[in-house]
């Protein structure tokens, strides 16, 4: 394969990592959305025993209230656990990505360190057939 096809792939990769690395960004922000919700649930609840104490006729309802409260964050436990796993999952996909990008950028290197190193022999044996021929001049 030419150096060019090395070069398009490596950035392939790299775009496909940086758009992994943004879907992660994403999924980040909407676990910190459940915990957010899950800790405003928390303030509820101790607003709610607060106007409890103040008002015996609102235990009737108090019952249902915190039936409701455990089934929302039930849900939203298992929104955080998905998120988790989602988020688990891209970090493993940008993970092979970064291998694979990287894997195309060394061979990129190794191959203009061949071609560098071929240039410079090529030059070397230039200025050595020179030499060669200004010494021979000076000989005669």
């Amino acid at each position: 394969m030419n150096i060019r096809g090395f070069g398009a792939l490596a950035r392939m990769h790299r775009f496909r990592m940086d758009q992994h690395r943004r879907k992660a960004v994403e999924i980040e922000a909407m676990r910190a959305g459940f915990q957010a919700q899950d800790a405003d649930l928390d303030r509820d609840l101790a607003r709610e025993k607060g106007a409890l104490q103040s008002d015996n006729m609102a235990m009737t309802d108090f019952a249902a209230y915190l039936k409701r409260l455990e089934e929302r964050r039930e849900t939203l436990a298992a929104s955080i656990a998905e998120a988790s796993r989602a988020l688990d999952r891209v970090n493993e996909h940008m993970a092979i990505e970064y291998r694979e990008a990287k894997k195309f950028e060394l061979a990129l290197e190794r191959e203009e360190k061949r071609k560098k190193h071929e240039a410079d022999k090529a030059e070397q044996a230039m200025l050595d057939e020179i030499g060669l021929t200004y010494r021979d001049r000076t000989a005669i």
